[in-house]
């Protein structure tokens, strides 16, 4: 039977350091299908160039201005379904693949017509036997969204396929049939949880979302929001997360949502005041008041 058509599209800003081991093993897969873009927002720092001399097979689609993660995806998205893509595969610059992962994620997909999203296995690029990701889990009751599995050890408790709530962009292959039920990516969303809005929407309209144990793949964290708790991950992981529950969750779920929001914004402001990192406080000081007058800011 032939493979489908797979289109990997590497979304990337001022990615340059860490784009050669993406697009290495991207490179290198087992999987004879697919084709590459790197879709890269106004970055500054070279990495189209970069792209262009050292990796000509890759195409490039180069945007006049940073939009956001979203608008990056979708740009792609487009692209690839635009080139007949039958699976489109989306992924995070900072991240290098097991030789056999793409093939893992195409055959998950195939054995379940139903599924929209699939998503890897995924590690810290700097602790490789450390679970990043194994899927994640969404309480509407608690206004939680969590990664299932984060910093375990795996020892084999994740080796099964299972549907869960959302798998996260940083490494998802996506139906093109599902793509055109459910739309691109809400380009509302800056940074963070556009893929869980994404695959809550998918489940809405009757698709699974699952999750391939043995698809692997290594991250390195948070390359770019600046490695660590920055405060501009803590601005844009607030809104993303105040946007998410107020899109979807229904009116009786805030009788859980807003109290224990406040109690863990409020515990975690204390904690980083007392650390003496006022601009991470800073950050959710703003972050609230933007969302409550719909200001954007980068």
């Amino acid at each position: 039977m032939r493979d489908p058509l797979v289109w990997a599209v590497v979304v990337n800003w001022n990615g340059r350091e860490v784009l050669e081991p993406c697009l290495r093993t991207l490179l290198a897969s087992s999987y004879q299908n697919l084709s590459v873009l790197v879709v890269d927002n106004a970055s500054g720092d070279g990495s189209a160039q970069f792209v262009r001399d050292e990796f000509p097979s890759v195409r490039l689609a180069e945007q006049s201005e940073n939009l956001g993660f979203a608008a990056g995806v979708n740009a792609g998205l487009k692209f690839a379904l635009n080139e007949g893509a039958e699976y489109v595969l989306l992924l995070n610059n900072d991240i290098e693949l097991d030789g056999d992962a793409v093939r893992e994620l195409v055959d998950v997909a195939l054995a379940h017509p139903k599924g929209a999203f699939v998503g890897p296995l995924i590690y810290y690029a700097d602790r490789p036997s450390v679970i990043w990701s194994a899927g994640g889990a969404v309480s509407f009751w608690t206004g939680g969204i969590r990664h299932l599995g984060l910093r375990e050890e795996d020892v084999g408790q994740y080796a099964d396929v299972q549907e869960v709530d959302y798998v996260t962009a940083c490494a998802v292959l996506a139906s093109a049939e599902a793509v055109g039920v459910v739309g691109v990516m809400d380009e509302g969303y800056y940074m963070y949880n556009e893929d869980t809005d994404w695959c809550i929407r998918a489940r809405d309209a009757g698709f699974d979302v699952l999750f391939a144990p043995r698809a692997k793949i290594w991250h390195k964290v948070s390359m770019s929001s600046g490695g660590g708790l920055t405060p501009f991950k803590i601005y844009h992981r607030l809104r993303s997360t105040l946007r998410f529950f107020s899109l979807h969750a229904r009116p009786y779920h805030w009788i859980g949502i807003v109290p224990l929001t406040m109690v863990r914004t409020v515990a975690f402001a204390a904690r980083e005041l007392v650390r003496g990192r006022g601009a991470n406080v800073g950050a959710i000081v703003r972050s609230l008041w933007d969302s409550m007058t719909g200001r954007r800011r980068i």
